[in-house]
């Protein structure tokens, strides 16, 4: 199991998709955040008042929107990318085989079976959270609102994932697992 978990293919996917997530997340916080249209908006109406320029709050809004659009695409292109990532993944365990146990194994650890628990529906909802974001910019207008809906709740199970994953993996290096770490850099056994 561990040869699985370690290898070159194994690693590099997984770097991939971790950074291409956390890209991705970046993206939506700095919308959500500092570059939300309406900040963005008072900020360039704040400006052009200074100059004696007056403008409305929809306008400046509308301007603010188009100064961050280039964001948003990298955005959507980082999304393709993922979804690229994430059939490669699929392809590799598939080919290799999954890199943790089956939850449906009779014996192991309630611990095991809650870690492949997580990383089924972690996989599972990576896969809406991409189906979901492809139509939201590929599909049929009608559909575009309750794929926004859904889409948007995808932040709160990656953060979560993320928090639990990376909580977990600093146990297992600190507990049993000692270098687990340096091994998914690295891949050596230390």
């Amino acid at each position: 199991m561990n040869e699985k978990r370690f290898n070159l293919a194994h690693r590099l996917i997984h770097w991939a998709i971790a950074a291409t997530v956390l890209f991705l997340l970046l993206t939506v916080f700095l919308r959500l955040g500092w570059m939300n249209k309406d900040n963005m908006g008072s900020i360039i109406k704040e400006s052009l008042a200074k100059s004696g320029t007056i403008i409305s709050n929809e306008d400046a809004a509308a301007i603010g929107k188009s100064v961050r659009k280039p964001m948003w695409n990298y955005h959507v292109l980082a999304g393709y990318v993922l979804i690229g990532l994430y059939v490669i993944r699929m392809i590799i365990t598939s080919v290799q085989g999954i890199a943790y146990q089956s939850p449906f194994l009779k014996g192991i650890s309630i611990k095991d079976r809650f870690k492949s628990w997580l990383y089924i529906i972690f996989y599972i909802l990576m896969a809406v959270s991409l189906v979901t974001g492809f139509m939201i910019v590929n599909g049929p207008k009608d559909l575009k609102e309750p794929m926004e809906f859904i889409h948007v709740k995808s932040l709160y199970y990656m953060i979560t994932f993320i928090i639990l994953h990376i909580g977990g993996v600093l146990l297992a290096d600190f507990g049993k697992e000692k270098g687990i770490v340096s091994r998914m850099i690295s891949g050596d056994k230390q």
